[in-house]
């Protein structure tokens, strides 16, 4: 049992306190050999010698005794606060704290995709310009804030998706009015669909689209900054 509080027990290996000397044991041994000598006349001189042998261990272990404290066995006990965790008994796992894990995510970073003119996920689309207007460009299941706190995202599944505008040359797009989300056009000149002749990252105005192409209109966007050289019909 570990020792109570105040009292420190005595380690392996302390010496016993002094005590008298052992009286002469001469005249009781002198008696066990006369009586193993009768008894192996008797035939039992196998038994009598095997009690020969323990009184004599008898003997020598009253004289050259040493103490020994008791074995202190370690017991789980509460720990205070603060005061770190026994080492001897380590935490069980507490499988009731552990979080859920994730689904699958629905796309991934550089994945273009699709999405309906109110912003809602339609699956994932391509990066040529057929299929999908908007490129991941971060996926976060904890939903923190994008790099571009002012860049459009959706939240699919329990996902933010971070996303970036990504249009394509050549290929014609419905542009919102005011607020919302471009999407692909289902008949390109069909009207209220723009064609996109040139597009100038990074531009603020039309001072750097191409005089090589016919446009009418052009619109800049931020997040990433980018300004699109259209035909709009």
């Amino acid at each position: 049992m570990p020792g109570s509080p105040g009292m420190t027990p005595p380690g392996p290996g302390a010496a016993a306190p002094p005590s008298a000397p052992p009286k002469s044991k001469t005249p009781l041994v002198i008696g066990v050999i006369a009586g193993v000598v009768a008894l192996c006349l008797l035939g039992t001189c196998v038994v009598a010698a095997a009690a020969l042998v323990i009184s004599k261990r008898a003997t020598s272990g009253s004289q050259n005794s040493v103490a020994t404290g008791p074995t202190l066995i370690p017991t789980r006990t509460s720990t205070p606060a603060g005061l770190g965790e026994d080492p001897d008994f380590p935490p069980e796992d507490d499988d009731s704290t552990s979080e859920p894990t994730p689904p699958p995510p629905p796309a991934k970073n550089g994945q273009c995709i699709v999405v309906s003119e109110d912003g809602d996920f339609l699956g994932i689309g391509n990066c040529n310009g057929s299929r999908g207007t908007y490129r991941v460009v971060s996926v976060d299941y904890s939903q923190g804030e994008c790099a571009d706190p002012e860049s459009p995202y959706i939240t699919v599944d329990g996902y933010r998706l971070c996303l970036e505008l990504h249009l394509v040359r050549f290929y014609c797009y419905k542009f919102p009015k005011g607020d919302g989300w471009v999407v692909g056009a289902p008949k390109c000149k069909a009207k209220g669909t723009v064609h996109i002749i040139d597009i100038v990252p990074g531009a603020s105005n039309d001072a750097q689209c191409t005089r090589d192409y016919q446009w009418n209109r052009w619109y800049r966007f931020t997040h990433p900054t980018v300004v699109y050289c259209v035909m709009q019909y």
